[in-house]
């Protein structure tokens, strides 16, 4: 005597429980598809871009850089600015 189950579904057709349960897997992997989604790579700024960008002198840059108000990455004697970082450091204005 074998030890096999059997499942019996009624009144559904095989396109409708395939539909249901991809429905419900979808659902259940739905989270971790948005979490490991590719991320877009960092966008790097040198000092005269950020000035650019801001419509600030080179001065103002370091001036922002050294009161914390804007975040600079050194690779050797280089600064870049991770744009992101730039564009977070605007503050809204309510009138």
């Amino acid at each position: 005597m074998s030890n096999k189950k059997i499942t019996q579904v009624h009144n559904v057709n095989p396109e409708e429980l395939a539909e249901s349960i991809s429905t419900a897997v979808e659902k259940i992997f739905a989270p971790f598809k948005e979490r490991f989604q590719p991320q877009k790579p960092t966008e790097w700024k040198t000092r005269k871009q950020v000035g650019e960008i801001l419509s600030i002198s080179l001065v103002t840059v370091d001036d922002w850089t050294r009161k914390n108000l804007l975040t600079a990455y050194r690779i050797s004697n280089k600064k870049r600015y991770k744009l992101s970082e730039v564009e977070n450091a605007l503050t809204k204005i309510n009138n």
